[in-house]
């Protein structure tokens, strides 16, 4: 009987931390040694989502340095100015940092996609 409630408890445990992960990707991209560090770059196209005072969520389409698409979620301390082009250092899911470019910054596959939108 002890054995059998040991099981049980050992496969919730398993499930509760799977679900953790599941849920703060963000988090585990962080710490997780095979996801690599990239850049993304994105438009300050659309206004960014209040998240409370000061804080601000940007969800945007963007390109990292060969061109391929990726989608990134990052914040900001105050209202970005629309049409800035940004750099967002990113490893996975987790934005480490970010900081304007100017396009001539930008690799030039990024550039032909991202200019034209």
């Amino acid at each position: 009987m002890k054995k059998t409630i040991s099981l049980i408890t050992a496969g919730l445990a398993v499930v509760c931390i799977g679900a953790f992960l599941l849920i703060h990707h963000e988090v585990t991209d962080r710490f997780n040694p095979l996801v690599k560090k990239e850049s993304v770059y994105v438009q300050i196209n659309k206004d960014g989502k209040h998240l409370s005072p000061g804080r601000y969520e940007y969800t945007l389409e963007g390109y990292n340095d060969t061109g391929k698409e990726k989608e990134i979620t990052f914040s900001s301390s105050a209202s970005l100015r629309k049409n800035a082009y940004l750099k967002v250092h990113a490893k996975g899911k987790y934005v480490e940092t970010w900081e304007e470019v100017q396009p001539g910054g930008m690799p030039s596959a990024v550039r032909t996609k991202l200019i034209r939108q």
